[in-house]
């Protein structure tokens, strides 16, 4: 899995769950960030939190891909949900609690890895999770 990629003239090019994608960044959005020539395109409004989207950044109703800020090295970082999680049915979400929210990626609907990467009920009482689609959340209790 590569988080990062490379910089051709203003396109991100990188592996994704085993074949090659690109991502247009925007004239002069993509960085190169060592002597290697590993980059990415710039983060732009996307913060450490990140958004869920396609592999080739866009819109998805069921996101694969969990696109944030290295705020670091000011450039953006993708992690393939199937990879991350190990599980087929894995993809990008938001859980939202009265704490706040975050972002990232989930094993399924309701089960998020836990210790040693395991998928896990993400509540408490597994009974209370509720995934709306609509608005690609997770909810425990409410």
């Amino acid at each position: 899995m590569s988080r990062y990629g490379h910089c051709a003239g203003d396109t991100w090019i990188r592996c994704d769950g085993g074949r090659v994608v690109t991502l247009g960044c925007g004239s002069g959005q993509c960085r190169t960030v060592d002597a290697q020539g590993t980059g990415a395109c710039t983060c732009g409004g996307i913060g450490e939190e990140g958004v869920c989207a396609a592999p080739d950044g866009s819109s998805s109703s069921t996101p694969k891909t969990h696109f944030t800020c290295a705020t670091i090295l000011g450039v953006l970082v993708a992690d393939n949900c199937t990879e991350a999680t190990g599980n087929p049915a894995g993809f990008c979400s938001t859980l939202v609690t009265s704490f706040g929210s975050s972002t990232g990626c989930f094993c399924a609907q309701c089960s998020a890895p836990g210790a040693n990467n395991q998928c896990a009920p993400l509540c408490s009482r597994p009974s209370d999770c509720r995934y709306y689609a609509a608005g690609n959340f997770h909810t425990c209790g409410f």
